[in-house]
């Protein structure tokens, strides 16, 4: 993996491929290694970028905490930087709100968004464990506590597998991805729980995109694992219009990592999106 630092913050990522740009966001709790199944099919026709957020997979956790209006900010940079905008993106959970902010920013640089699993208040104040992020705001003295010493604490090795088992629809269970050695990995790095905290931590700004109209500058698509109980896409129903969203999808029988789960209907999403806005070229 290469790295890139911006502003004080460094990321690793994967850089395949060659040809019209997509670049991949992963949730939190993860890392690029989720959009493995894309990159390798992907490659052979585009170039692929996979980056693993700040204090996520290969890079380091930031100090201080970073925010998301930071980490879009990184992204944007690390487009500029590679010389491959405008590109597509393909986020999940947090990845989805990271593409559609940087798309809001700076549109010169995105063709074409697809957010799967979009991490809002909204969305995830309505799925399994909203409580950790409504808990903030009823006990917020002990919500300090809490979180602080959660950061020193690693986690154990028994809570790995059904953590991920919980994040999965029943395609994923079926599959086994819940003992998956790359998404274990990803669960028991010193930096996670850190990383997970600092993005709880900034939950209201997520929440932005639920009330904010984003120009429809740039065509969004978007996507919810069926079974999701990490987020609620009834809770963010009314997202789709916020966002002038052209199309959404429920892709069956898949939880919160749809592209493990299910990979050829992701992929197939993002080829029909990059097929639906290519860039028609003037005859000479």
């Amino acid at each position: 993996m290469q790295t890139f630092t911006h502003d004080g913050l460094t990321i690793a990522y994967r850089d395949e491929g060659a040809g019209p740009a997509i670049v991949f966001l992963h949730n939190g709790g993860t890392s690029s290694t989720i959009w493995r199944e894309q990159l390798a099919h992907l490659s052979e026709t585009h170039r692929v970028v996979a980056v693993d957020l700040p204090g996520f997979g290969a890079s380091p956790l930031p100090e201080p905490a970073t925010t998301l209006d930071a980490m879009v900010e990184l992204i944007a940079s690390l487009i500029g930087d590679l010389g491959i905008g405008p590109v597509t993106l393909v986020g999940n959970c947090m990845g989805s709100n990271i593409s559609v902010r940087l798309a809001r920013a700076h549109p010169d640089l995105v063709t074409a968004v697809l957010a799967v699993n979009p991490l809002t208040a909204a969305s995830f104040g309505g799925g399994d464990i909203g409580f950790t992020h409504r808990m903030k705001h009823v006990a917020a003295g002990p919500t300090r506590v809490f979180r602080k010493v959660s950061r020193r604490l690693p986690v154990p090795k028994f809570a790995g597998s059904p953590t991920l088992r919980f994040q999965l629809g029943p395609k994923g269970v079926a599959k086994g991805l819940h003992h998956d050695p790359e998404l274990l990995a990803c669960q028991f790095r010193s930096d996670q729980m850190p990383a997970l905290l600092d993005v709880l931590d900034d939950m209201d700004a997520y929440g932005d995109l639920d009330t904010a109209d984003v120009p429809d500058t740039v065509p969004i698509w978007i996507a919810w694992g069926e079974k999701n109980r990490v987020l609620s896409r009834d809770k963010a129903s009314g997202l789709a219009e916020h966002l002038h969203a052209a199309r959404v999808s429920t892709i069956a029988g898949t939880g919160h990592l749809p592209m493990l789960e299910d990979p050829g209907v992701v992929t197939g999403l993002i080829e029909d999106l990059i097929d639906a806005n290519r860039t028609v070229e003037p005859t000479p």
